[in-house]
C-alpha cells in the first residue's frame, strides 16, 4: 500500500477519540455494507476501482476480493489511519482531498469503477464540482455509484408520542442541515447530478425502514448526530439541549422512528 503524504484536515477527525469512532464506524459498515456490496455487483475480475470517503475500508477490501490479484483497488479520505491498516496487496490507500487535490495522483481517466457513499452530501454548494472530477476519473465505458441519504426522513414517526414535538420542533425535517448550509434532501438529485455530468445508462433507486428506537441504525444515527455537533464550526454548533432532544426518540425502544431514504445512483460513461 502506499499513502500520499501531507494529510488535508479531516472534518470529522478522530484524533483523541479514535476507539470511538472506530466503532461508529464499525456500526456504519454493519448497517449498509450488505445493500451497499449489492449495489456494486457488477464489478468484475481485472478491473481497478476507486473508492472516495474510504472509512475504515470494509468496502475496499470486498472491492479487492471482487477484482483479484489481477485488478487493483483504490482507496481515498483525507482521514487514513484506518485504511494504512489493511493487509491486502491490492489495495493502494491514498489520502487525498476531491475538490483540492490534483487528480493525477489517482490516475485518471483509468478507472472501470468509481464508487462513494455517504460523502458528496457533506460537500455543500461543491458536490456539482465534485461529481464532475468523480467522473474525469473513470475510463471511457466505466461505471459511476453513489450512495446518500435524503436527510430530511429520519425521525418518530408517532405524533402521540412525547418525544416527537421537542424532536420536531429542533429537526423540522432536516431544516437543522439546511441552517448550516447543507442539503437534506441532496440524495435524491444525484440522477440530475449525473445526467449533467455527461453520464448515461443511469439508474437509481432508494429505500428506508421504520424501526424501534434503540436498535442498531437508531443508535448509529443518535451517535452520529452527537459527533457532527461536536465538529460543526462555532457558528453551526448546536445547544445540548437541541442535540438531546433530536437524539432522545432514537434511543427509546418505546418510540418507532424512521431512517434516512438512501438514494443509490448507477452511470456509466460513454465510451465514445
Amino acid at each position: 500500500m502506499a499513502r500520499v503524504e501531507g494529510a488535508p484536515e479531516y472534518g470529522l477527525s478522530a484524533a483523541g477519540r479514535e476507539s470511538h469512532e472506530d466503532d461508529r464506524l464499525g456500526l456504519l459498515e454493519e448497517l449498509y455494507d450488505p445493500l451497499s456490496r449489492a449495489r456494486r455487483s457488477l464489478v468484475q475480475p481485472g478491473w481497478r476501482c476507486l473508492e472516495v470517503g474510504a472509512g475504515r475500508g470494509s468496502q475496499a477490501r470486498w472491492l479487492a476480493e471482487q477484482v483479484g490479484p489481477t485488478g487493483e483497488v483504490v482507496a481515498t479520505d483525507l482521514d487514513t489511519r484506518y485504511l494504512e491498516r489493511l493487509p491486502e496487496s491490492n489495495i493502494r490507500v491514498v489520502c487525498h482531498d476531491l475538490l483540492s487535490d490534483p487528480l493525477d495522483v489517482l490516475e485518471p481517466g483509468s478507472f472501470d469503477l468509481v464508487t462513494a457513499r455517504l460523502v458528496l452530501f457533506w460537500l455543500g454548494d461543491r458536490q456539482e464540482e465534485a461529481m464532475a472530477r468523480l467522473v474525469q476519473c473513470l475510463r471511457p465505458g466505466g461505471w459511476l455509484v453513489d450512495e446518500d441519504g435524503d436527510w430530511g426522513m429520519p425521525g418518530p414517526v408517532d405524533p402521540s408520542h412525547p418525544l416527537t414535538g421537542p424532536h420536531d420542533a429542533v429537526y423540522r425535517h432536516g431544516e437543522w442541515w439546511s441552517d448550516r448550509g447543507l442539503n437534506p434532501t441532496f440524495g435524491r438529485t444525484l440522477p440530475a447530478l449525473f445526467s449533467r455530468a455527461g453520464l448515461v445508462d443511469i439508474r437509481h433507486e432508494a429505500n428506508t425502514e421504520v424501526m424501534r428506537g434503540g436498535s442498531p441504525w437508531a443508535r448509529w444515527w443518535a451517535d452520529s448526530m452527537e459527533v457532527v455537533n461536536a465538529q460543526l464550526s462555532p457558528s453551526h454548533v448546536a445547544a445540548e439541549s437541541d442535540v438531546k432532544a433530536i437524539c432522545a426518540p432514537f434511543l427509546d425502544p418505546t418510540a418507532w422512528v424512521t431512517r434516512e431514504l438512501l438514494h443509490a445512483c448507477w452511470g456509466r460513461r460513454p465510451s465514445g
